[in-house]
């Protein structure tokens, strides 16, 4: 079995309603692709699984909005945010 390591991922806007600010989720010490570490974050709490389907939610993995393909790693600054807009 893979070796797992803690990840905080800061939730923002709706996300944090069901949780909190951040949750921390063990993934792999190899790391896992944002998409990955999507079910892992939609399998800690029903709520925000719920959110997670109705919502375009997009990760910023250190200072860098990412494709869901991109390679998240123990010790990274990941948070994952809601669309937004502005007027």
């Amino acid at each position: 079995m893979a070796e797992l390591r803690p990840l905080s991922v800061e939730l923002y806007g709706r996300l944090a309603d069901p949780c909190g600010a951040a949750i921390t989720i063990s993934i792999p010490a190899t790391g896992c692709t944002a998409g990955e570490l999507r079910a892992l974050v939609a399998g800690h709490d029903a709520l925000l699984a719920r959110l997670l389907a109705n919502t375009r939610a997009r990760f910023c993995i250190n200072d860098q909005i990412t494709a869901e393909s991109a390679r998240v790693m123990p010790g990274d600054d990941v948070a994952l945010m809601p669309p937004v807009s502005g007027g």
